[in-house]
């Protein structure tokens, strides 16, 4: 939509960086890492970090509680990317958690929530949430046709956009792709007080 803004990226899990390879000059991109095992990893066996033309921080420690005692970062895009194994970090999906990534985003900005993962349904915990906000939540799926050749080794991939940002949604790159994300009347919303992940196991 303003292909010459400069973006200000925050990422919760920063796996081997590769986002940073998407970023332009001027663009600042912030990872929030709890492994130091993953960013030795990361700055050792991939260029991704010192090849990107963003200016790059990578702040240390649980990306929920890093969040929480920053000052509001104004990002215009925030990154949730912590779910893909079968351990899920249940306290980034809550109506706590919600409130702390809202604190940092700009009133148009967007929050994408990788909800990849084969054993839980992510999506319909991040609508709920979304809703509660009174923001929208739509799911960009990308599912391999094939499961021959090059195509065995790809995998389904769901992202949630959630945002304010009707405009953006609207947009036919987006739009196209996007899909509703069917409702779950029997599943509350999320706290840290209450959450049940049996509720969600596909």
């Amino acid at each position: 939509l303003r292909p010459k803004q400069q973006l200000n990226v925050g990422v919760v899990d920063l796996g081997a960086g590769v986002l940073a390879a998407w970023m332009e000059p001027g663009d600042r991109l912030a990872f929030y890492e709890i492994s130091p095992r993953v960013v030795d990893i990361a700055r050792r066996e991939f260029t991704f970090l010192s090849d990107t033309a963003a200016r790059t921080e990578i702040i240390r420690g649980d990306g929920r509680l890093s969040l929480e005692r920053e000052p509001p970062r104004g990002y215009d895009v925030l990154g949730i990317d912590a779910f893909s194994g079968d351990s899920i970090p249940m306290h980034l999906v809550t109506r706590e958690a919600m409130a702390i990534y809202l604190k940092h985003l700009k009133p148009d900005g967007v929050i994408v929530f990788q909800a990849t993962n084969r054993f839980v349904d992510l999506l319909p915990v991040v609508k709920r949430l979304a809703a509660e906000f009174g923001l929208q939540a739509m799911n960009v799926a990308d599912s391999p046709e094939g499961g021959d050749g090059a195509e065995y080794w790809y995998s389904s991939t769901d992202q949630v956009i959630v945002t304010r940002n009707v405009a953006l949604l609207s947009w036919p790159r987006i739009a196209d792709a996007a899909d509703e994300i069917p409702d779950r009347p029997d599943l509350p919303t999320f706290t840290d007080a209450h959450h049940n992940l049996l509720r969600i196991l596909k």
